[in-house]
């Protein structure tokens, strides 16, 4: 029988597939996207088969090529080609590995302590046994096994362990030994990375009274419509819905309800798992469909793959994009701008980004939803726009209190202390939010509202305390800390001001007898205090409630006689050129706390800059007047979404050979342009942020006017930067569309 080879993509950062011989007993079965066990070095990975072919490659020498020990006897075993060709995709998309890729579509494993599946001994192994057959290197496992009847669990004889992999592997392709999965195997999916408590999901929520779903508002008859359309073309459409929860809830539903007649499965991703798990609640009393929570540690979060073609509903986070799913009809995307759908590590896709790819393969209908779409998802001119406007009879009455007018230092202004007083009186709950996590700070004075800018980039200077200096994050122009105000020439400049710690101090000390809570990233830290002050913002136990932009993180909470936002513009003092429209999402976010103005609901919004494009498109009601300002900016500026970024990144401890890299990486971007249009190359600066281990780094912003030209280009750099640095120490990072730049 002529040899078959199979390349094998590794879960590793390695870009490159190896090549392996087919042992004759798999050459029948075996099948691109099969999972394999591998040697690789000293150990036994776990690979996928790219391509299978019967001829090595005129650079490969036969002596060298290792064989493929196993098949991976998983009932899971092999990947569907469309999430195979996602993992392709995305590591094309975003300039990583696709060995790392293939670690997002990978089924998930059982956990050791949980799996109860076992290595038992067949009859053909122990007659070897008994005929001593059975080679000196396998005959201690397989004596082990053999000699108990019900077998050994796997756990205990990993089949990925150094030494032990190759000797299970090999026993299995004799079929001597068998993996026997147990009926009662308790199967959990893998747990992401990152840090995660438990009081953030898998808590039932309490929804009666607060978010009867009775009441949500009628879901148009043109809305239904154009999904309909959309679910029966069986080609990928892209439509963008700008609309407050309760619409978009109701039209969540109804397309899932149309996709399931149709026995096609719908994706929806979220941002937090607290608010996939609300999702997922409200869903099932919507629908009367069996919903999935697609995460790891929550009861709910069991994964069940669906068989043949019953159709299927997931709610998940970003990885939940990569759920083998069949016949994909819909995929939504709830709270499309939220951050957390991007993933902080290697690869570092944006799930928005990939539900457009996945649903290009799956000839899916993709929803992008939100109350404040992002700029990226506005402007998309690929995507229909589809804006439903908040009834006017249950809008609060919005009022602006200018902070210049006021005493230096002013924390409450007279009006926002005079609603407090009357709606403590009339037992009304207030919200008081300032949004003081998450940003640099930087210098205001506190006469004109001026704030210092960089010259080339325009975005505000951060203030660093330590080393007493002013320093942009994109271009590293630095600047002396100035005694007077340009603008006004007066000496009052000062850090951007108060925490929600004074805010709450203040409020005990002016209304002592009131009942007070702060909802943040502080006292949201331990899970058993966590819990009590969601339970206590949902039943409305609190008089005042402070927070931060955590109290957007879960499910929407009760509304609020009086809101009060205390400094509206201090997310503007970022440098960060989104500072204004994540500013502008909070202010929408915090408003629509606030009960009908029929109802007495007031939201009150203190700022030094009344005029700016965000706060002025609150105030007015009308998010076109943000809009248009905002993407009139990022075109004189020519940042996204009227181009594509890359922020790279140079590490290492050699600071003399980092900085060399990190120039001639600058350098390499700068020159290769081949007749194509030039980069924007900015850098490269050394960042402000020490690396832990003593790693430091350098940093370099690439605009690019088209995302393949610009994957393309970097890609093809990185390797060259990559081949020149192999032995020095220095690693070479991407991260294409980011979403932090700071």
């Amino acid at each position: 029988m002529e040899t078959l080879y199979a390349d094998v993509i590794v879960p590793r950062h390695i870009a490159k597939a190896f090549t392996y011989r087919v042992p004759s007993t798999l050459a029948q079965t075996m099948t691109i996207g099969r999972r394999v066990l591998v040697p690789f070095g000293r150990t036994m990975l776990e690979g996928v088969v790219t391509s299978l072919s019967h001829h090595l490659a005129t650079e490969i020498e036969s002596a060298s090529i290792r064989e493929i020990h196993s098949l991976n006897h998983d009932e899971q075993a092999s990947t569907t080609p469309v999430l195979f060709e996602l993992s392709r995709k995305v590591a094309e998309y975003y300039v990583a590995p696709w060995g790392q890729c293939l670690r997002l579509i990978l089924p998930p494993r059982a956990t050791r302590k949980n799996s109860r599946a076992r290595y038992v001994a067949t009859a053909q192994g122990r007659a070897a046994l008994e005929a001593g057959l059975c080679p000196d290197d396998l005959k201690p496992i397989l004596g082990r096994i053999a000699r108990r009847n019900p077998g050994i669990l796997s756990s205990t004889l990993e089949p990925t362990r150094q030494g032990s992999a190759e000797r299970i592997a090999a026993l299995i392709n004799k079929s001597w030994i068998a993996l026997m999965p147990s009926n009662n195997t308790n199967v959990e999916l893998q747990k992401p990375r990152g840090k995660l408590s438990s009081d953030e999901y898998d808590r039932p929520t309490s929804m009666d009274g607060m978010l009867s779903t009775e009441t949500l508002p009628d879901v148009d008859s043109s809305w239904k419509t154009r999904v309909a359309h959309c679910l029966h073309s069986h080609h990928m459409t892209k439509l963008v819905l700008h609309a407050p929860w309760e619409h978009r809830l109701g039209r969540l539903a109804d397309a899932i309800q149309q996709a399931h007649s149709m026995k096609r499965s719908t994706i929806v991703l979220t941002g937090e798992i607290a608010r996939a798990s609300w999702l997922k609640q409200l869903l099932s009393r919507l629908t009367d469909l069996q919903i999935t929570l697609a995460h790891p540690s929550s009861e709910s979060g069991r994964w069940q793959r669906s068989q043949g073609q019953t159709p299927s509903v997931v709610v998940g986070t970003r990885s939940a994009i990569f759920s083998p799913l069949e016949s994909i009809g819909l995929i939504w995307v709830e709270g499309e701008e939220d951050p957390a759908l991007k993933e902080p590590q290697e690869p570092r896709y944006h799930a928005r980004e990939v539900a457009s790819l996945r649903a290009e393969s799956e000839r899916a209908l993709v929803v992008l939803a939100s109350a404040h779409p992002s700029l990226e998802s506005r402007f998309d001119t690929e995507a229909e726009i589809h804006h439903v406007q908040q009834d006017v009879a249950l809008q609060p009455r919005i009022e602006l209190v200018d902070l210049r007018n006021e005493p230096a230092g002013t924390l409450f202004s007279h009006k926002l202390l005079q609603a407090m007083h009357e709606a403590l009186h009339n037992h009304a709950k207030i919200l008081l939010f300032l949004n003081r996590k998450g940003y640099a700070g930087t210098l205001v004075c506190r006469d004109c509202g001026w704030v210092p800018r960089c010259d080339s980039c325009f975005v505000p200077l951060a203030y660093y305390r330590e080393a007493g200096r002013l320093a942009c994050r994109y271009c590293g122009k630095t600047d002396r800390l100035p005694d007077l105000c340009p603008l006004c020439r007066m000496p009052r400049l000062s850090p951007v001001g108060d925490g929600t710690e004074r805010v709450e101090a203040e409020v005990r000390r002016i209304f002592p007898q009131t009942n007070v809570a702060r909802l943040d990233g502080d006292t949201l830290r331990h899970s058993a205090s966590a819990h009590a002050l969601w339970e206590g913002a949902r039943s409305g136990t609190w008089d005042v409630l402070i927070g931060t932009q955590a109290l957007f993180r879960r499910e929407p909470l009760p509304h609020y006689g009086l809101v009060g936002i205390l400094h509206a513009d201090s997310g503007l003092h970022v440098s960060e050129f989104r500072a204004a429209e994540r500013t502008y999402h909070l202010l929408v976010d915090a408003a629509n706390l606030a009960c009908p103005a029929s109802t007495g609901g007031r939201v009150i919004v203190q700022t030094r800059l009344p005029t700016h494009h965000a706060v002025q498109a609150l105030i007015s009601g009308d998010p076109d007047h943000f809009y248009n300002e905002e993407v009139a900016a990022r075109r004189l500026l020519h940042y996204p979404p009227v181009c594509r970024l890359a922020d790279l990144t140079v590490t290492g401890k050699d600071l003399r050979m980092l900085e060399e890299a990190a120039k001639r990486w600058a350098a390499e971007l700068e020159q290769n342009t081949h007749d194509r249009e030039p980069l924007i190359v900015l850098g490269p600066v050394p960042a402000i942020r020490r690396r832990p281990n003593g790693h430091q780094q350098y940093r370099i912003l690439v605009k690019g006017p088209a995302l393949t030209d610009l994957s393309r280009r970097i890609h093809d750099s990185v390797q060259k930067m990559e081949r020149e640095y192999r032995k020095g120490g220095i690693k070479f990072i991407v991260d294409i569309d980011p979403i932090e730049n700071g």
